[in-house]
């Protein structure tokens, strides 16, 4: 379950535009990668520190490929993959590297990961 907030703001297209009310997810803190093995390794039979090793070989590997332009996919959780924003010239010939201004990451969830996320259940949070 996900809990919300609401929170007034204005629209950044349109300054001058009556401020709205908008829900936001409040955030239920920060779970780090020894807290993730430690929970892998319950549910299966591989140690926790056998577990976190893996892990930080797939944090060390991840942005190795995708520095490889390489294509990400794993299995249901998703896709990531670079894509660069850049300035516009009116002939190819005029591209050049500083037109690079920055690369991105896109993730894309996997069919089942998303079909989650379509039965997400909500819950406004407590003003507390």
């Amino acid at each position: 379950m996900i809990k919300f907030k609401i929170m007034e703001r204005a629209n950044l297209q349109d300054p001058l535009e009556p401020r709205k009310y908008y829900a936001y997810v409040q955030n239920q803190g920060v779970v780090n990668l020894r807290q993730i093995a430690k929970r892998i390794s319950r549910e299966s039979t591989i140690s926790m520190m056998d577990t976190l090793a893996v892990l930080e070989g797939f944090l060390q590997t991840i942005p190795d490929l995708l520095l490889e332009g390489k294509i990400v996919k794993l299995a249901e959780l998703g896709t990531f993959r670079s894509t660069i924003s850049s300035e516009g010239v009116d002939n190819a010939d005029d591209f050049n590297v500083t037109n690079i201004k920055r690369l991105n990451l896109i993730f894309r969830p996997g069919s089942e990961f998303r079909d989650q996320l379509n039965t997400v259940k909500f819950k406004k949070a407590s003003d507390s």
